[in-house]
């Protein structure tokens, strides 16, 4: 995590340094992704950067826990909302997660690219660590819903958890597979879909339709 001169920094210039952060380790994996890019582009010495982390994997580990907790922080208005069906959320959330994606396009490249690197001896502890946090959430909500009776309990929570999580990045892997789209090389060039929110929700409601049939209560 970082040191407290980090945190002594004013916000435009924390945003900074986590902006080329986030550029550096979106487009190259953890072992490629270099500490010495990243301070050269911030113009600071070697040894002012380590006054701020401690090391690589101190910064990407930071990293990570900060673009999560945007994302959660994205989902409160969603789920006070008491009078959504739990289908509902879940279409609502992809909807969500595709305005974040278009919001904060680096921060998004680069969880998609570290959920790729959750078997890497160095990180994959501190990424398996987030998949079974967003995992809990989502088995917990699941379980609420199974009470209500809006879901079957025939379904493990825990497998259907997994499922919808699986089926989320299972958007983007479709995107670039059957609609040719290169998320890297989109946000170099200042956009992360060539398709609109109407044709991306198109593929959700399909994908929703699915997930339906198998947890749906009869």
């Amino acid at each position: 995590m970082p040191l407290q001169t980090f945190y002594n920094l004013i916000e435009d210039r924390k945003r900074e340094i986590l902006k080329i952060a986030y550029e550096e380790f979106a487009f190259n994996s953890y072992l490629s992704a270099s500490l010495s890019t990243i301070i050269k582009k911030l113009g600071v010495a070697k040894g002012s950067f380590y006054r701020y982390f401690e090391n690589k994997f101190d910064l990407y580990s930071y990293l990570i826990q900060n673009a999560y907790e945007m994302r959660m922080n994205q989902l409160g208005n969603l789920l006070n909302d008491k009078d959504l069906s739990f289908f509902e959320i879940i279409r609502e959330n992809f909807r969500d997660k595709i305005i974040f994606d278009l919001q904060n396009p680096l921060e998004s490249m680069f969880l998609y690219s570290a959920l790729q690197e959750s078997n890497e001896e160095e990180t994959g502890t501190v990424v398996k660590d987030m998949i079974k946090s967003v995992l809990k959430f989502v088995t917990q909500l699941i379980q609420k819903y199974q009470q209500k009776g809006e879901l079957s309990d025939s379904v493990s929570p825990e497998v259907a958890a997994h499922f919808i999580f699986q089926t989320q990045l299972g958007i983007y892997e479709y995107l670039a597979a059957f609609k040719g789209i290169d998320f890297k090389e989109s946000i170099k060039n200042g956009r992360l879909f060539s398709l609109s929110e109407k044709e991306i929700m198109k593929v959700v409601d399909e994908m929703l339709t699915i997930i339906k049939s198998g947890l749906k209560a009869k």
